[in-house]
């Protein structure tokens, strides 16, 4: 990297290029559907997880998500569940899947950004072994 690089920035792309093996199997993008949720009241979003197989072999896969343990938010309309597994299944080579996660608000939410972490688990022969995963960490608003 040259000096003008570290100023002006680098053309050449963060992802791996094309044909160079990496140990992580998946491209994960992680959005809300609404943006925000309410504060001080009853609301719910859906995180969004977009999970992208970029290896040559079929991956079983799972995704977590969780959130902080005081925070006033949850998995499950009463806000009590701060995590949320689901199992997505056999995701095929260069195969792409979107899993929908709810996220409650209660009476009791207050207002500011709250951080969530997602977790891709890729799995072998079943759910119990873990072969490799990616964490992603994002955050949601309540308004």
């Amino acid at each position: 990297m040259g000096f003008w690089d570290s100023i002006l920035g680098s053309d050449k792309s963060s992802e791996a290029p094309v044909g160079v093996k990496t140990s992580n199997p998946f491209n994960v993008t992680i959005a809300f559907a609404p943006l925000r949720l309410s504060a001080k009241a009853k609301s719910s979003v859906n995180l969004l997880v977009k999970v992208k197989n970029i290896s040559d072999s079929p991956q079983l896969v799972s995704v977590d998500a969780l959130l902080p343990k005081d925070a006033l938010l949850g998995f499950d309309p009463a806000c009590i569940n701060k995590a949320a597994e689901k199992r997505v299944g056999e995701l095929k080579a260069g195969g792409a899947i979107e899993v929908h996660i709810p996220m409650w608000s209660s009476s009791q939410t207050k207002e500011g950004n709250y951080p969530v972490e997602v977790t891709v688990f890729s799995h072998y022969i079943n759910y119990e072994k873990v072969l490799s995963y990616i964490k992603k960490s994002t955050s949601i608003r309540a308004v």
